[in-house]
This record gives structure tokens, sequence and C-alpha cells, in this order.
């Protein structure tokens, strides 16, 4: 009976241990978007140029910041802009591989499907 017990104590730590944390709330694009990616987004969505574009939002530095996959771009991380809608200018390839190695928390924001 003992035995028992303790088998059922050891589950239930084992069980409740184990349970992820579900307090944060989803990604919700009209809630969770500023009025500027919005906007740039409704451009990009009227012009065919922009076709399979995904925007993406990372955190860099404690701050958001939103980068532009677009995939008829010749030019890679070059449309990446900060929480207030400036583009950020990578100085360097120190400070583009900085933003490549600690970006953290990706969510992806905007994708044009077909």
């Amino acid at each position: 009976m003992l035995r028992i017990l303790f088998l059922s104590l050891i589950m239930l730590a084992c069980i409740t241990g184990c349970k992820k944390e579900t307090s944060v709330e989803p990604f919700n694009y009209e809630r969770d978007t500023p009025a500027w990616l919005k906007e740039k987004v409704d451009v990009m969505s009227q012009n065919k140029d922009y076709f399979g574009t995904k925007v993406f939002r990372y955190d860099w530095k404690g701050s958001a910041v939103y980068y532009f996959a677009i995939p008829a771009s010749s030019c890679a991380f070059c449309d990446v802009y900060n929480s207030n809608g400036i583009k950020i200018q990578f100085s360097n390839d120190q400070m583009l591989q900085d933003f490549l190695d600690n970006r953290k928390n990706e969510v992806l924001v905007w994708e044009w499907k077909s």
C-alpha cells in the first residue's frame, strides 16, 4: 500500500513538473502589429514584386524589430525596422552578425501566400 502511494506521488510530481506554461497569448495580427507596419503590409500586398514576402518580428537588443524577407530582393537583411518603423542600417558586418546571432523569439507577423 505504501509502495502504491509512493509511486502515485512520483507520477503526480512528474505530470505537474512537465506541464508547459500556457499564460502567453498567441500572436494576434490586429492587436500586436503597429499601425505603420499594417500600412506597409497593405501597400506590399498590392504589389506583385512582394509575392512570397514574409515579415518576422524578433527581440534584439531589448527591443522588437521587424525583418522583411523579400524573395525578389537582391539584398538579404536590408529591410529591418525598429518598433517605430525606422529602417535599421547595418553600418558594418559586425552589426549585421550581431543581429543574426542574437535575435530571439521569432514570430511570423505576415506572409503573402498564393
